[in-house]
């Protein structure tokens, strides 16, 4: 039979649009994808992920550069993640344990990547040892820096744009 999503986002043909930002999710009431995560590109970590709910994101960079993709949340649980580009079995990256950080339950997951603009990635999240339960995606582009050098000289008597030392 074919396999049918129990809500949006239980299956990667069925994924959640993920925006910049934070973006919600629950894995209570989801079934188990196949296949499971490849633990071997997850380095120093480990997902764990026997048949764990899992809920799919689906998100488009809208630029180029590394960009963090975590669960950092407080009152989540332990979250294993696993990143697929292009469609949902060609998996590039996961991770299953990141740095101790005050601000994030004790286990959470968080993936440093090069994602291409334009290019469709799908975020897939378990729960470690099959663990189940709230919390929130969060996705940071690279920054963009558009900052302009203003040159500001108090002895100039003249007034003028600013953007060399003669104005």
């Amino acid at each position: 039979g074919v396999a049918h999503a129990q809500f949006p986002g239980d299956e990667c043909t069925d994924a959640l649009w993920a925006t910049d930002g934070p973006n919600m999710y629950t894995t209570i009431s989801a079934s188990p994808s196949m296949p499971e995560p490849d633990d071997t590109q997850c380095p120093s970590s480990s997902l764990n992920w026997n048949s764990s709910a899992d809920v799919w994101f689906r998100y488009t960079a809208k630029v180029s550069g590394t960009h963090s993709i975590t669960t950092c949340d407080i009152d989540s649980f332990d979250t294993s993640i696993a990143l697929y580009e292009g469609n949902c079995n060609a998996q590039i990256a996961c991770n299953g344990d990141a740095p101790v950080n005050s601000d994030c339950q004790q286990y959470y997951s968080q993936i440093e990547f090069n994602l291409l603009e334009d290019i469709v990635y799908y975020i897939r999240i378990g729960g470690f040892n099959g663990a189940t339960g709230s919390g929130t995606l969060t996705i940071n582009p690279p920054a963009v820096s558009n900052s302009t050098v203003w040159y500001v000289d108090a002895n100039n008597p003249d007034s003028g744009a600013g953007t060399d030392w003669a104005s």
